[in-house]
């Protein structure tokens, strides 16, 4: 997916990646410490919100009184991730979260936002024509 940014909201959104890689490379040991897993949620970081509303163009909404944001990341492969933004209870850190929970949040994600099915199907096709099977062996 491309998005038609503005200059100054592509410059944003650039710096943004840059200061989110600490998060990113922190996804990455959390699924090299627990390869059985396939979702980990997590408090969204001020660079992924700051991010999200550099391609919005605007701000995003106040979260209700006792909720917090929080990313949602599943790991296709080793190396390959998707990444979604749902709210969550403002007293959790995302920590005890099962597998089976985040694949239901996922899943009811995904419900609503067909276009997060096209690119995780788009992603798996582009690692099994990689000779890189998804980790649920789950072809397109």
């Amino acid at each position: 997916m491309m998005l038609a940014l503005s200059r100054q909201q592509r410059r944003a959104f650039e710096r943004n990646v840059a200061e989110n890689e600490p998060i990113i490379q922190a996804d990455a040991r959390f699924f090299d410490r627990f390869p059985h897993r396939e979702y980990r949620i997590r408090r969204m970081s001020r660079p992924e919100v700051a991010q999200l509303e550099a391609a919005r163009g605007e701000p995003l909404p106040p979260m209700r009184a006792g909720a917090a944001r929080f990313t949602l990341v599943k790991q296709l492969a080793p190396g390959v991730r998707l990444r979604i933004f749902v709210p969550g209870p403002g007293d959790e850190d995302g920590s005890d979260v099962s597998d089976a929970l985040g694949a239901s949040l996922w899943s009811r994600y995904a419900e609503q936002h067909p276009a997060m099915v096209d690119r995780e199907a788009a992603l798996r096709k582009a690692l099994v024509e990689a000779g890189r099977p998804p980790r649920n062996g789950v072809t397109p």
